[in-house]
């Protein structure tokens, strides 16, 4: 019998190619997912050797609109002193709302996934998918000029 995978586990997909485009494994990064009972987001903890030391972050992978950094300050509490991590990351959808997230936590947009009218979309390039409306710039004022001209034939 042949198991599908879930739609979690193709999110998940989306999310480890946006992570590798962000901390790519030629920069170094080795990418370790963590432990993180309190939450179901997924988080992951990022090392790589910069001369002669370790250098760690912690990335945690939100897709709810309203973003939590529970996941984030839990495996922050374990890193402390000389094993502290350098930075803290969410990666979310686009058009989530990240007022509630700390300075010191940087966000990531996701390119793969966002937010429209509430509700989770794939952003994908195929026919038929629905686009974020883009802010209208103000109209110059021109001469007026027909939407089509005729042509020769």
């Amino acid at each position: 019998m042949i198991s599908m995978g879930s739609a979690q586990d193709i999110m998940q997909t989306f999310a480890n190619r946006e992570i590798r485009a962000h901390f790519s494994p030629f920069d170094g990064w080795e990418c370790q997912r963590a432990e993180s009972p309190a939450t179901r987001d997924t988080v992951f903890l990022l090392t790589r050797d910069v001369r002669g030391k370790k250098e760690s972050i912690a990335l945690a992978v939100s897709f709810d609109e309203e973003p939590s950094v529970t996941a984030l300050a839990g495996i922050a509490a374990g890193h402390t002193g000389r094993h502290a991590l350098k930075s803290q990351y969410l990666l979310v959808p686009k058009e989530a709302n990240v007022s509630s997230v700390p300075g010191h936590i940087r966000v990531l947009s996701m390119n793969t996934f966002g937010f429209s009218d509430g509700e989770l979309i794939w952003l994908t390039k195929k026919k038929g998918v629905k686009h974020y409306t883009q802010p209208e710039m103000p109209a110059k004022a021109m001469a007026a000029n027909p939407a089509c001209e005729p042509h020769a034939a």
